[in-house]
Order: structure tokens, then C-alpha cells, then sequence
């Protein structure tokens, strides 16, 4: 059974970010039936849960992802969907590349740090979860100090998942692409899925905050510090799904020559470093406004945004050690 407003904290948190620009096309549409069979199959499960949605820098005269949201999914009460709305100030504030328009990473550490599940999930907006996976979490096996990671299964762009289901989802004929992981760190296509126990996503102090000329491998970055500082990573078994090869994979050919003009930073920045952020990450600080039951919004403020450049915060090469 779910959490309904006033129970106490849901077993799992899902962090997902975004904002309403209509990025890779029909972005809400594909959100929403992915937002809604999950909830679906975890509800069905009795895995207490809740989602909890960062809205990053939104557009200017288009109405609140959030608010969006909270019409199109009246059937989530308060306790189950949360959002938190980021004053585009801080975007502005932060970057230190002026093409990247949107700060994910950071984003979803200020999902991580509201939390209320005893694990959370970082994820993206249009992935499923797999049946194996929901069976897992129904069975409530993990360990803290453990980073669960599962390989994403992408399927064919013209799959209609209007109704999703599983036999939909599983069948092998609509797989197009397994992004196989590997020990020890399993980077690949890490951001579809990082489970945590919330201590210690917090003891890592989440994603990294330092670097913010990119946003391309901050996931695989995070599974590369949770090995340095001991933590174990394990492949969960199951896989998720993802329909097509994603926007990255479709515009990637388009920046080799120039890859610093690519909009997502980079791709050749050294990601093995191991990074230490400030005890403010996440927008920790920051002044929270509420917009309706359901919603808040950070209001910006220079107090929350630490120092624009922390090169104490980054140690290289990484190096595994037990965590203090």
C-alpha cells in the first residue's frame, strides 16, 4: 500500500527532474505514462513510495511542470508526489558553461536531500521499471552502503506506450539496445538507475557540485566516488526500460568535431576524479516557498550557493577507501 498524507515515511523515495521545454519531444507526455506505471506497478507491489519531482530553472511564461503535473495526476494525494520548484536564478548563478541550459545533477540533489525514503532511487522521467525490479523492492532486500544499479534495456523509438505492460516492455522484439553495466564501477547509463539507502547519499553529499562546466558523466562520476569511499555496487539483476536511444545518442555525431559546443558540456572531461562537496549541497539552504499542498519553490539566495570555485572539493586520482 502506498503512503497517504500524514503516514510515516514512504520505504522509497524516486527523484526525477525536469521542467516544461518540451526537450526530446512530447517530454510531459512521456513523463506522466512513465510516472504513471510505475506508481501503478509499485502501488500493485505494496511498496511504499513516493515521487518526488525537481522542476530546474523553469521556462518563463509557460506554467509550472509541477503545477502540470499535480492537475494530470489527481489520483497521487500530497504524500506521494512532491515538488520543488528552482528559481532559474540559481541556474544562472551556478554554471560555469553557458551552453549547458540545465543542471541536472544538481537538480536531483536537492530531490535526494528532501527526501523522506529510507532508499532513494535517482532515475530520468521516462524510464520503467521492470517487473523484476518492483519484485525486488516488494521484497525489501537491500543493505545500506550498497549502490544498486541496473543496465537499461532501450527499445525500438516506435513502440507505442500509450498502455504500457510489462509482456509490452519485455518482449524481446522490441528491444533494440542492452547497455550492459560492469564491475566494479557500472557507469553506463548510470543516471536510469542509482538505488541508495538516504544516509548514504548524504554521507557522499550526492552528485558532484564542483564541476559544473558539464553535465555528461556526473552519474558515472557518482558511481566512481561511492567505490572510492567504499561503498559496494552491485547490478540488481532486472533491468529498466527506455523507448529509443535518447536525445544525447540521436545529437552525439553532431559535436564530435566541436565537443566543447555540445549543450550537455564536454563529454572528454576527466570523470574519475573524486569530489568533495560543501555541506550545502543541494540548494540545502536554500529559502523554501510554498506554492500549494503538493509544491514549494526556492527562492533564490546567495547563502545557498557556496563557492563558485572549490578546488579543494576535488581529489585525483580516485582512490578506494573504507568510508569515515
Amino acid at each position: 500500500m502506498t503512503s497517504e498524507a500524514g503516514n510515516s515515511a514512504p520505504f522509497l523515495t524516486i527523484v526525477v527532474t525536469g521542467r516544461n521545454d518540451d526537450f526530446g519531444g512530447d517530454f510531459n507526455g512521456r513523463f506522466i505514462r512513465a510516472l504513471r506505471f510505475n506508481h501503478a506497478q509499485l502501488s500493485a507491489a505494496g511498496v511504499s513510495h513516493e515521487f518526488v519531482f525537481v522542476e530546474w530553472a523553469p521556462i518563463e511564461k509557460r506554467p509550472h511542470l509541477a503545477s502540470v503535473l499535480r492537475e494530470e495526476l489527481r489520483d497521487l494525494v500530497g504524500a506521494e508526489l512532491r515538488s520543488f520548484v528552482v528559481d532559474r536564478a540559481y541556474h544562472e548563478a551556478l554554471t560555469l558553461n553557458p551552453r549547458l541550459q540545465f543542471h541536472e545533477f544538481i537538480a536531483k540533489n536537492v530531490g535526494i536531500r528532501r527526501a523522506r525514503g529510507q532508499f532513494v532511487l535517482t532515475t530520468n522521467t521516462d524510464i520503467y521499471l521492470s517487473r523484476g525490479v518492483v519484485n525486488r523492492l516488494a521484497a525489501g532486500t537491500f543493505e545500506t552502503g550498497v549502490l544498486y544499479r541496473a543496465a537499461r534495456h532501450d527499445l525500438k523509438a516506435h513502440i507505442d506506450v500509450t498502455w504500457a505492460s510489462w509482456e509490452l516492455l519485455e518482449d524481446p522484439r522490441n528491444c533494440e539496445i542492452v547497455n550492459t553495466i560492469h564491475p566494479p564501477c557500472f557507469t553506463n547509463a548510470s543516471g536510469d538507475f542509482l538505488l541508495l539507502d538516504t544516509i548514504s547519499y548524504h554521507r557522499l553529499r550526492g552528485f558532484n557540485e564542483v564541476y559544473r562546466t558539464a553535465k555528461i558523466h556526473i552519474d558515472g562520476n557518482f558511481c566512481v566516488k561511492a567505490h572510492a569511499t567504499g561503498l559496494i555496487l552491485e547490478d540488481i539483476g532486472p533491468p529498466v526500460y527506455h523507448v529509443g536511444r535518447g536525445t544525447l545518442h540521436a545529437q552525439v555525431g553532431s559535436y564530435r568535431e566541436n565537443p566543447g559546443d555540445a549543450p550537455w558540456g564536454d563529454i572528454r572531461w576527466k570523470s574519475d576524479v573524486v569530489y568533495v562537496n560543501t555541506p550545502g549541497w543541494g540548494l540545502g539552504s536554500a529559502p523554501e516557498r510554498r506554492l500549494d499542498s503538493q509544491s514549494s519553490f526556492l527562492e533564490f539566495d546567495w547563502n545557498a550557493i557556496g563557492p563558485m570555485v572549490h578546488l579543494k572539493g576535488v581529489v585525483s586520482p580516485a582512490t578506494r577507501k573504507e568510508i569515515a
